[in-house]
Formats: C-alpha cells, sequence, structure tokens
C-alpha cells in the first residue's frame, strides 16, 4: 500500500484544524439531539465513520489489526466512558462549559500519576491543581440552584480521558493509529446499540425520559434529515479525528497537546453563531482558568521531556 508522509512541523497545524472541525462537528448535535437517544446517535454515526476509516486505512496503507487487544479493550472501555458521559451532558448545559469538563483531564493525569504511578507532585503543580479545581467551580456555580447529576458528567469524562490518555503513552504508543480509532468506534457503537436497546426493552419512567431523553429514550423510528446530518456530524469527525491522529503520529505528543485547548475556542465560537449560546461570566473565566491549567501542566511535561 501507498504511505504518506507528512513533515514534522505539520503536527500542530493538523491538531489545530482537526480540533476546531470537531468543535463545529459537536455543536451540530444539538440538531439530532431531540431525534433519537445519544446510544441511537453513537450507534448510527459509528457505522458512518467505520466506512471512513476502512477508506482511510485503503487510501494510507494504515493497519488496522490491534497487536494488544487487553490493552486496546480497557482504554476503549474508559475512552467510550468518557464520550459518552461528554456528549450526554452536551445538551443540558453549554457545550463550551462541557467542553471545559472535559478538558480538565490534564489534572487527573496530574493525580492519577500520584495516586496510581507513585510519582511526586511539585508544589506549583499542587497550585495548576487547585486552579483547575476553582475553574471547574466557577463553571458549576451559577447553576447551583438546578445543579444535577448530569452537571458533573463532564468531570467525569475529564477523568475517563485521562486514564485513557495515560493507557496510551504508555502501553500503546506503538499500535497503529487507525487501529486506536477502530476500536473506538467499534466500542462505542456496540455500547451505544446496547444502551438503546436495554432502554426499549426495560423503559424507565417518563419523569426521567422528560428530564433527559437524549439519555434514555429507546429506539426510535428517524427521518432522512436525521441520517443526513448524523452522516455530516460523522464526515466532520472522522475528518477531524484523521487530523489529530496524523498529528500525534508525527509530532511528540508534549509538544501538540497544547494546542488541543483550540477546542474550547472553536466549540465556543461556533455555539454562538449557530445557537446563539453563550457560557455566564463566571463560566467564562472557570474555562479559562481550566485552559490555563491544561496549558501549564502540559508546557511543564514538555520542559521536562526536553531536560531528558
Amino acid at each position: 500500500m501507498k504511505r504518506y508522509n507528512f513533515a514534522p512541523v505539520s503536527g500542530p497545524l493538523l491538531l489545530v484544524i482537526g480540533i476546531s472541525i470537531l468543535g463545529v462537528s459537536d455543536s451540530l448535535l444539538l440538531i439530532v439531539w431531540e431525534s433519537a437517544s445519544v446510544g441511537q446517535f453513537h450507534f448510527i454515526r459509528s457505522i458512518f465513520i467505520l466506512c471512513g476509516i476502512l477508506l482511510v486505512s485503503r487510501v494510507w496503507g494504515l493497519s488496522l489489526i490491534p497487536r494488544q487487544w487487553t490493552l486496546m479493550v480497557v482504554r476503549t472501555f474508559f475512552m467510550v466512558s468518557a464520550i459518552l458521559l461528554y456528549f450526554t451532558a452536551m445538551p443540558l448545559i453549554p457545550i463550551a462549559e462541557a467542553g471545559a469538563g472535559l478538558f480538565t483531564s490534564p489534572i487527573f493525569v496530574l493525580l492519577f500519576s500520584a495516586i496510581f504511578l507513585k510519582e511526586p507532585i511539585r508544589p506549583p503543580q499542587f497550585l495548576m491543581v487547585g486552579v483547575g479545581m476553582l475553574g471547574v467551580v466557577l463553571i458549576l456555580l451559577p447553576n447551583l440552584g438546578q445543579l444535577t447529576i448530569f452537571h458533573l458528567f463532564p468531570v467525569g469524562a475529564g477523568a475517563m480521558y485521562a486514564i485513557a490518555s495515560m493507557l496510551t503513552f504508555r502501553h500503546l504508543s506503538g499500535e497503529s493509529p487507525l487501529a486506536i480509532l477502530m476500536c473506538f468506534m467499534v466500542g462505542i457503537g456496540i455500547i451505544g446499540g446496547i444502551m438503546t436497546t436495554m432502554f426499549s426493552l426495560f423503559p424507565v419512567t417518563p419523569e426521567l425520559v422528560s428530564e433527559a431523553r437524549f439519555l434514555f429514550s429507546p429506539w426510535t423510528h428517524v427521518s432522512k434529515d436525521y441520517f443526513l446530518w448524523v452522516g455530516i456530524i460523522a464526515a466532520l469527525s472522522l475528518l477531524a479525528l484523521v487530523c489529530i491522529t496524523r498529528a500525534y503520529q508525527t509530532t511528540k505528543t508534549s509538544q501538540v497537546a497544547i494546542y488541543e485547548y483550540a477546542y474550547l475556542a472553536s466549540v465556543g465560537i461556533s455555539s454562538y453563531l449557530i445557537w446563539d449560546v453563550l457560557p455566564s461570566l463566571l463560566g467564562v473565566v472557570g474555562i479559562l482558568l481550566i485552559i490555563v491549567t491544561g496549558l501549564l501542566i502540559n508546557l511543564n511535561r514538555s520542559s521536562a521531556d526536553i531536560k531528558q
């Protein structure tokens, strides 16, 4: 198969392009969220994206066969959990705030590294964690009176994403990026199908459905427009994920990770332009604190890598 090589300098640019496209794609989710459940959405979107993955693998000559199946399944479990938590929260709170919750992952990487890997946390890193947690509190504060468990989902997603990232870096760096992506899409598609089937066979109370229709709905007949929009979202997601995958394939992780925060700008701008939705002032401050924390943590990692 023919292989394409990208210059290392294209890594950050590819990541910014991919992350920005992903922000627009996620903003479009609100078009379809009332039509069917999050499980049905992921099941259908996964089919679209897997078809695209097969095409990309043929064009770029990338392997789709994992070498470490057990670790790949474990990583897929945490990644699927993160994305399901995140997507469930998106229709319920401003998307920029949900995205900020997901990007608490560098904070959790620090905490989990200290707890499970016994890596020491230096005083400046304690300060970073404190600032990041303050950002989370500021995001939740305006909704304190109406706070539900769904408002905590993005933070839970950040924790799950952190574990998946640590597994990827420490144990799956030798795997084909496209194989990792394929396993994730298969996993989230299967879980989405199982979730929707369970809520079809064992319906929840109408009160729960009215509170979070996007989570608890059974299999639903959808229109051609639904498939059209899911196809558009899937195409944008695939393009974004290919760019992100190639970025991490050609450039050291610590050198490009800081560019992931372009997502918060992209999703914030697109949410405003498409839906006229803006976070509260406290929410904006909280988002900025999380961005600053994540940037400092990743820059600190970059400096450590250079010294080594």
